[in-house]
């Protein structure tokens, strides 16, 4: 009786010490879960994109501090005491960029760490955004690696992952980023000027005007042809020359100080439907250098140098190049 008493009571023992070890062990298991997701930021950044009002680049090649600030009209690029029109399409792959940081892991967590990831003050490439003079972002880009695609198959290509090395300022974690998230800001100052000419639809286009210092004629579309001052315009001509402005940039930037004359020796004038109004590239006489200075009214007080790379000859061609071989005779 005895015997069979202790037995059940050993049971019953051993039941509830199996129990409160599975509780505990659970607990335990929560508890880490809870305190590695309270340490893990996989949020990097948060603020309003539409708020910030400009971005400081300390740059990886550490030289001229690169100032972008918006601007009622756009964003300006400020640096070497100058300030240029800023490229827009940049500034807001920056900004994308920027808040969007999500960290897949955290890579160290000791400062020691800092240099073998490039994330030093003298190391990476800096990256400040502001709302007034309120920093909302402070990020330390560092280096970046590539792995390659495990158990590959011959037949079937796969795309390796690129990974970035991040810190925030003030935190020693280093944090590892999808994508090589530096290239879009560790460039050089001239790098983020508005390159734009013209950057329009040209199927709203309707009427292209050149005025120049040997007359002046226009290509006005017609029934879905074009016209050349009340003449069927060569369409194969026309169709090309339309084509390579449509979006046309350039980077061969010049100072206003080259032009001979503010007064435009030629401008191209272009009109259509479904457009905030014409747009207007001037080309002002200029030293022998650069031939023309050449300024649009979609990236005004910049200009590029007509010369380089043939674009005065791109935008401003004469008028018996879009004559049917007919009317040339």
């Amino acid at each position: 009786m005895f015997s069979k008493i202790s037995t059940k009571w050993l049971t019953i023992i051993f039941a509830i010490l199996l129990v409160l070890v599975v509780i505990v062990v659970v607990r335990n298991k929560s508890q880490s879960t809870a305190s590695r997701n309270r340490t893990f930021k996989s949020e990097l950044t948060d603020f309003d994109t539409a708020k910030v009002n400009s971005l400081v680049i300390y740059p990886k090649q550490k030289g001229d501090i690169i100032r972008l600030n918006r601007k009622d009209k756009g964003w300006n690029v400020e640096f070497e005491g100058s300030e240029y029109n800023a490229d827009p399409s940049a500034i807001k792959g920056m900004l994308s960029s920027l808040v969007t940081l999500r960290a897949t892991r955290i890579a160290a967590n000791d400062k020691n760490k800092w240099k073998e990831f490039e994330v030093t003050d003298s190391a990476a490439t800096i990256v400040q955004a502001l709302e007034g003079k309120k920093i909302v972002a402070d990020v330390y880009l560092g280096k970046f690696s590539y792995q390659q695609p495990k158990n590959a198959n011959p037949y079937m290509q796969r795309q390796g992952s690129m990974t970035s090395y991040v810190r925030l300022a003030g935190d020693k974690e280093v944090y590892a980023v999808e994508g090589i998230i530096a290239m879009a800001f560790n460039r050089q100052p001239g790098d983020f000027r508005n390159r734009t000419i013209i950057r329009s639809s040209k199927e709203n286009w309707n009427q292209l005007t050149i005025k120049g210092k040997t007359g002046s004629f226009s290509l006005t579309k017609n029934d879905g042809g074009w016209m050349i001052d009340g003449l069927k315009a060569d369409s194969n001509s026309v169709a090309k020359y339309i084509n390579s402005l449509a979006y046309l940039s350039n980077s061969n930037f010049i100072d206003e100080s080259v032009l001979l004359s503010q007064t435009p020796a030629y401008t191209l004038t272009i009109e259509g439907e479904n457009m905030a109004g014409p747009i207007k590239v001037d080309a002002c006489p200029a030293d022998t250098a650069n031939m023309f200075a050449i300024t649009s009214s979609l990236n005004n007080g910049t200009w590029f140098s007509g010369k380089e790379s043939g674009l005065f000859e791109k935008i401003f061609k004469p008028k018996e190049s879009f004559l049917p071989a007919e009317a040339k005779e």
